[in-house]
């Protein structure tokens, strides 16, 4: 190169782009500049500033105007031009597949908003990485029992602390099983979550305190931290810090702070956080001793590691802790960390969750692949009816490619028209998301802001997601309509791609397959469903109304029992410790002739209690009305003679604690529920007569005016309480309310298989269609030969039949081991076998025979002498 001139390869780029007219004036003056900064500042600096002044013509004005253009953008809206004709010469086409890309990217839209916002639960926290809850894994060989709890001892957590430099903090929380009641300057407030928590809550858990200090706030006992929606109702605007609060036992409780509301993906929903030192023999004034000894396993315990523990170093460390601090469970009580970021989708198995909102990574996986399988089969439709109408197009390829028309360009023609399909469904399909959202909020039980859903994430996610899928589902059509040769295109007669016959076939067996494989997975969840909800419970369920009277009430129990049965249809009332859902607890003793302790739970009844649940006597007698002996007998259930090893279990005796008395069994019980059926089995049950702790009336109602007889209970209740609002249950209610997974995930999959179903009738409706369009001369020739309508309806049936049967058979096994995967984590199942998916593949035929028949009919009935005339 000439050190006199400037680079060619700017030359040559500044020629193309700057119009012929002016570029000889522009050059010459640009280089004589040139020139003149060669000789003051040197070749390099005089380069660069030539570049700068060559940028400073890329202007509108100065572009050669006269430069022979591209013809793309011509093609291109050519294509699109052509496209949107298309679609609207084949109506009915462009509908079906529309229809099915809506659905699809409905399921597909939905299921995104739900799993982001799933996975963003906890996530607000700084420390996140390093907190982990403790719990621990329960093996009992001699009864049997092995489970994941989250419930630990009180001394866990302090005990870790100070015996592992690892640990830098930790904080016990402990919820309370039923609601709190606070009064403030004679008012009462009902509150339904409320924490005992240690004083380092707020170090490790990032809550903003709107007043109040987070460091001391929870120091002293009696301190209470409420939430900004509850002082905001007990306070209105009036200051309540220092103010003094009536709770629990008439403690008094001083309000020391206020904290922003739980944010809604929060694990943690509390109203109000109580110190722990409140707690504490000797400190507060509730003196919980269960709370705070190695024994009682009842509350959770987090810790905070150190950024660089391992936690599985520290997981092995913990037997010896045990050995060392609980040697009577040191066999038994094996700890694990779980870490907190998992705690809300990771807790399916892990039982004793109580005052804590838990998700499930299980329903996570159904709902995304549900949404997967949905989008196969809507991408199947597509893909298939395309293909079928690829005769169609043959005319038009075979003249773009005369015309000259690359093969690259075809695509593109054929890509088009699948972008504009899923840009329309996208559209529509957001719409129809956003009329639904509400449904599916109360389906899923989830309260997802339906502004989620414009979030610009999401938006950009939509929008990759339908360029993605236009590409998917559009570029295999694409390419077998531009495979063909022209001379083979446009030969007369020409019916179409026969090589793609056999991949719509087999796309036709897996969209039936998914179809079957859905339709028969939701019958076995509605029949484990329907049984859970209708299996007997060992007593009578119907209209036993269940009153929480642990409070104001239960001191005046008598007279609460008294004023209830004064109305005619009150048919009997237990006053007890323990109703069902809720006041057993769990211990251990040693039945006589055991060799080991048993764990077992504690029903403290009264003498109704038997006859208001109607729960059947198998051995011996219950206790007996006005008996003063019956304090010091037991009644058990089937379940503790079974794991007792006792033949004649009358006159038994059983000992709480090894230095006290034994009591006598005086009678057995049917073994009855009293959990859910989904994962807790019946355990061993021991019951006294209590009466002196009385926190539930139990109340069985006869046949009349159930709103006439709760409002009969809710005025007895008035005349006695104070402070205390008027709260009950119908049992038959709590056990359904048992099952709101089962029910969510039930609604989910029914839902899921009512839109394959859809699409699958869709697909082969335009399959169908199209196949006997292609066939008309063909049946038209059969008729004149001779053939009945029947005959030609049972000839376009047949393929499809053996199509279903072929995806019956593969989905059957697939669905089974699936679905016996779910069923194993209940503690009562139904028995699996084939009939729900052999009953999905009849439901498939039948609706695809009905659909095919009716196409069959109408082409087979049509005058063949019309169809023969047509070239």
């Amino acid at each position: 190169m000439n050190y006199r001139e400037p680079p060619k390869w700017i030359l040559r780029w500044m020629e193309h782009y700057i119009d012929p007219f002016l570029w000889e004036g522009i050059y010459g003056d640009l280089h004589q500049i040139f020139g003149e900064n060669v000789k003051k500042r040197g070749y390099n600096t005089a380069v660069w500033i030539f570049v700068w002044q060559v940028l400073g013509f890329l202007r509108w004005r100065f572009r050669n105007k006269g430069k022979t253009k591209s013809n793309m953008r011509s093609i291109w809206s050519n294509y699109l031009l052509v496209s949107f004709r298309s679609l609207k010469r084949h109506k009915v086409y462009f509908l079906i597949n529309l229809l099915g890309l809506v659905l699809a990217i409905s399921c597909s839209l939905y299921a995104y908003v739900y799993i982001r916002d799933e996975i963003a639960f906890d996530r607000h926290h700084s420390k996140t990485g390093q907190i982990h809850r403790l719990f621990k894994r329960y093996i009992n060989t001699t009864e049997g029992v092995d489970l994941l709890t989250a419930e630990t001892s009180g001394m866990m957590g302090p005990t870790i602390k100070e015996e592992y430099a690892q640990v830098e903090n930790f904080t016990r929380v402990s919820p309370l099983w039923e609601e709190e009641i606070l009064t403030y300057d004679k008012r009462s407030y009902s509150m339904k979550n409320m924490y005992y928590v240690d004083s380092t809550f707020f170090d490790i858990f990032d809550f903003e305190m709107i007043a109040g200090d987070p460091k001391t706030a929870l120091v002293l006992p009696s301190s209470l931290v409420l939430s900004r929606t509850l002082a905001q109702t007990i306070f209105n605007n009036e200051n309540p810090i220092g103010k003094t609060i009536i709770g629990l036992n008439e403690v008094p409780f001083t309000v020391t702070g206020i904290v922003e509301d739980p944010p809604r993906q929060s694990s943690f929903k509390f109203d109000a956080l109580a110190s722990w030192t409140t707690t504490v023999p000797g400190m507060g004034p509730l003196a919980a001793n269960w709370m705070n000894n190695w024994r009682a396993q009842g509350i959770f315990t987090f810790l905070v590691l150190a950024p660089d523990s391992d936690p599985h170093l520290l997981t092995e460390a913990f037997p010896d802790m045990m050995k060392r601090h609980f040697p009577e469970r040191a066999d038994q009580y094996f700890l694990r960390l779980q870490p907190f970021e998992k705690i809300y989708l990771h807790s399916d198995q892990i039982r004793n969750i109580r005052g804590q909102n838990i998700g499930s990574i299980k329903f996570i996986y159904i709902l995304g692949f549900s949404a997967l399988l949905i989008l196969i089969i809507a991408s199947i439709n597509y893909i298939n009816v395309t293909l079928s109408r690829s005769t169609q197009n043959r005319l038009e390829v075979g003249i773009r490619k005369v015309m000259g028309s690359s093969r690259q360009q075809l695509l593109g023609r054929f890509i088009i028209e699948s972008i504009i399909s899923t840009i329309i469904a996208s559209v529509i399909g957001l719409l129809l998301l956003v009329s639904l959202f509400p449904t599916l909020n109360k389906m899923t039980l989830k309260r997802i802001p339906q502004v989620e859903l414009f979030d610009p994430v999401t938006i950009l996610v939509l929008t990759a997601f339908c360029l993605v899928i236009s590409v998917l589902i559009g570029i295999y059509p694409a390419y077998v309509q531009s495979a063909a040769p022209v001379s083979t295109i446009l030969k007369r007669g020409a019916t179409g791609l026969a090589f793609t016959g056999w991949f719509k076939k087999i796309l036709l067996i897996l969209q039936y397959s998914i179809s079957i494989a859905l339709i028969g997975s939701t019958l076995v969840i509605y029949k484990q469903t329907s049984f859970l909800i209708n299996k007997p419970l060992g007593f009578d369920k119907e209209r036993l109304m269940v009153v929480e009277i642990d409070n104001e009430v239960g001191v005046k129990s008598d007279v609460f029992e008294a004023e209830i049965k004064k109305h005619p249809n009150v048919q009997s009332v237990s006053i007890t410790r323990t109703a069902i859902g809720g006041g057993s607890y769990t211990t251990r003793v040693k039945p006589e002739g055991y060799e080991h302790e048993l764990n077992t739970r504690i029903f403290g009844v009264d003498q109704e209690f038997f006859e208001t649940y109607k729960i059947e006597t198998r051995f011996g007698r219950t206790f007996l009305p006005g008996s003063v002996a019956d304090s010091s007998n037991l009644v058990v259930n089937e379940s503790f003679v079974e794991f007792a090893g006792w033949e004649d279990p009358i006159g038994k005796r059983i000992r709480f604690n090894p230095d006290e008395d034994s009591y006598p069994v005086v009678g057995v019980v049917k073994d009855f529920h009293y959990y859910s059926l989904s994962n807790s089995a019946i355990e061993p049950v021991i019951m006294y007569l209590n009466d002196y702790q009385h926190r539930n009336a139990t109340i069985k109602l006869g046949n009349g005016d159930i709103q006439e007889s709760i409002s009969h209970v809710e005025n007895a209740w008035n005349k006695i309480a104070t402070r205390t609002p008027f709260k009950f249950y119908f049992v038959d209610d709590w056990f359904s309310n048992q099952y709101q997974s089962e029910n969510q995930l039930l609604q989910t999959t029914s839902t899921y298989s009512i839109i394959s179903i859809v699409l699958c009738i869709l697909g082969l409706y335009g399959l169908t269609a199209l196949t006997l369009q292609q066939r008309t001369k063909e049946i038209s020739i059969r008729k004149v030969l001779g053939a009945s309508i029947n005959s030609v309806v049972v000839l376009v049936n047949k393929q499809f039949v053996v199509i279903i049967v072929l995806g019956l058979l593969i989905a059957t096994p697939l669905s089974y081991l699936i679905t016996k995967s779910w069923l194993d984590q209940f503690a009562y199942r139904v028995h699996l076998n084939g009939s729900a998916f052999f009953f999905a593949g009849i439901i498939s035929i039948i609706t695809s025979v009905i659909l095919i028949s009716f196409l069959a009919t109408r082409v087979a009935s049509a005058n063949p002498s019309e169809n023969l005339s047509q070239e």
